[in-house]
């Protein structure tokens, strides 16, 4: 398989992935964008990669960057660390202050255990 194959495989992941994540049915992508019903298995079966202006139009309909949606990088950012950067945009004002909270505390424990290893 070439590389030009696995990063088709691998686009169609990604696609999979954020539509789980955000509970958006792949079908109603292909909709949206005008593309048809069996695009993204066609993709995926023939290692092909989706033509540039494809990606462009959805990465913004699902709301990443392109960079994502084809390297699976995204400054640096991990697909863990997305998720949760998307949680805490969520958040009210007092949910953020809990999690701050809890943050500070936890950092505090870890320097403590590390201050305690480097002692030992």
């Amino acid at each position: 398989m070439t590389d030009f194959e696995t990063n088709g495989m691998q686009i169609v992941k990604r696609i999979s992935l954020i539509c789980d994540e955000k509970k958006i049915v792949k079908k109603s992508v292909s909709e949206s964008l005008g593309l048809p019903d069996n695009c993204f298995a066609n993709w995926s079966a023939r290692g092909t990669v989706p033509a540039g202006d494809i990606c462009i139009r959805i990465a913004e309909y699902l709301g990443v960057s392109v960079e994502w949606l084809v390297t699976g990088k995204e400054n640096g950012l991990t697909a863990e660390e997305r998720t949760l950067l998307r949680q805490w945009s969520i958040l009210t004002s007092e949910q953020k202050d809990t999690v701050k909270t809890l943050l500070e505390k936890w950092e505090s424990e870890y320097q403590a255990r590390e201050k305690n290893t480097l002692n030992a």
